[in-house]
């Protein structure tokens, strides 16, 4: 069962087994405005919590980003990879994949068509 610690102005958290999912709901630019800072430090309770492995970026709610989500991703994979879990992203756009493609992420990190596949990948049955 799912449970959704939180949805905020700029990012929906969501929890499903050991697998956190964060779907950011736009493209930043900067970490600069308050809101959104606190909303990643609500991020990074989440995956840091006992009994969190495994973090899912769901992009399904941007069309496109750039290096702030790309840094973004990478705090929360090395957060993951610190505790025994990994990353995978889901929903991605075109656009979005040959980001991901050119950063060179996609050898590092799953990337999948849907949420479920993303959820399966590391380990967790989809709701």
């Amino acid at each position: 069962m799912s449970s959704a610690p939180g949805s905020g102005k700029f990012v929906r958290i969501d929890k499903q087994g050991e697998a956190v999912v964060v779907a950011p709901l736009f493209t930043f630019a900067s970490f600069t405005e308050a809101d959104l800072v606190a909303e990643w430090q609500a991020v990074q309770h989440e995956i840091d919590a006992p009994g969190v492995k495994h973090v899912i970026v769901d992009l399904g709610e941007i069309p496109y980003f750039g290096s702030t989500v790309l840094e973004w991703m990478v705090q929360m994979w090395k957060r993951a990879k610190a505790k025994g879990g990994s990353l995978a992203t889901c929903n991605c756009s075109k656009i979005g994949r040959e980001v991901l493609h050119a950063a060179r992420f996609d050898t590092l990190w799953g990337v999948f068509d849907s949420r479920d596949e993303a959820l399966k990948s590391v380990g967790q049955t989809p709701a």
